[in-house]
């Protein structure tokens, strides 16, 4: 899987039910775009607030209404949970799954180096997911080097924007070619794109599809000239898609394309009303 991989909004309706009608009609939209993956149950997808049935059913219900690659998105705190949510994955057809690191507890490089180990014994490709600014924890390129060395651990998603980590990952890659490089920081995709990278996971792709393909497609071929002047005309929107926590602005603009409703789960709540006009205007002059 390469390029450009939506990290997909979960659609609800206002009682706080999926409403899989929506979710038919972004699969539809991202086909449309030329999407090279989508996946499910991650972060933007609001995987906090989804119980273990409700997952099951958006992983089936994907597998079922679309030929866009997926990727399961399989974190928890627990190693046991995670080795649940894998079998889950297994179950209803998805046999990519990315494992955000654990969350809050905070576990050692060599507590990561375990968790990770378990998840490779199941029969799916583990793509292992680091972004210390939500969990707490920089899963180093020194573990990874470790987990290279199991062929079920296939790739990273890495939020980490600095060159030293990048470069870092490159080095990690020549000595493993078949282990994908995916950019989880959508500001920071076209440097990241330099080091070897694959393609990103990307929350704008959610608003704006085809121009992240269009983007990816640029990086993929070594145009990174014309990539770099691309996405300064992008980097207004990206930093406003984190204007509150994420998915809210995106769901506000789907909503706004008549894609969903835009419904959100407590904690989590719509885009808040000072927000709305700055960021629409801003997604209408991509």
């Amino acid at each position: 899987m390469k390029g450009s991989i939506v990290a997909i909004v979960t659609p609800m309706l206002k009682n706080g039910d999926i409403d899989f009608a929506s979710f038919k009609n972004l699969l539809s939209f991202h086909a449309d775009a030329g999407t090279d993956g989508i996946v499910l149950v991650g972060t933007t997808g609001e995987s906090a607030t989804l119980n273990k049935k409700e997952r099951a059913e958006i992983f089936s219900f994907a597998n079922s209404n679309t030929d866009i690659p997926l990727m399961a998105g399989v974190g928890s705190s627990s190693t046991a949970e995670a080795i649940e949510l894998v079998e889950c994955s297994l179950k209803n057809g998805i046999k990519k799954c990315l494992a955000v690191t654990p969350y809050y507890n905070k576990p050692s490089q060599k507590g990561l180096e375990l968790h990770y180990t378990e998840l490779s014994k199941l029969g799916a490709e583990i793509i292992l997911y680091n972004v210390p600014g939500r969990t707490g924890v920089d899963l180093l390129p020194t573990t990874i080097e470790k987990l290279i060395e199991i062929k079920t651990i296939s790739g990273i998603k890495e939020a980490v924007n600095t060159e030293e980590r990048f470069l870092a990952l490159s080095k990690i890659k020549d000595k493993r070619q078949d282990f994908q490089l995916y950019s989880g920081d959508d500001p920071s995709y076209v440097e990241f794109m330099k080091f070897k990278g694959d393609g990103v996971i990307s929350v704008a792709a959610n608003v704006m599809p085809r121009e992240i393909k269009e983007l990816s497609n640029l990086c993929l071929a070594g145009n990174f000239i014309e990539a770099e002047k691309t996405i300064k005309n992008y980097q207004e929107i990206f930093k406003l898609l984190f204007t509150e926590s994420s998915p809210s602005p995106c769901k506000f603009i789907l909503e706004k394309l008549s894609l969903l409703e835009n419904n959100l789960r407590l904690p989590l709540h719509p885009l808040s009303e000072e927000y709305r006009e700055k960021i629409y205007e801003a997604f209408k002059n991509i």
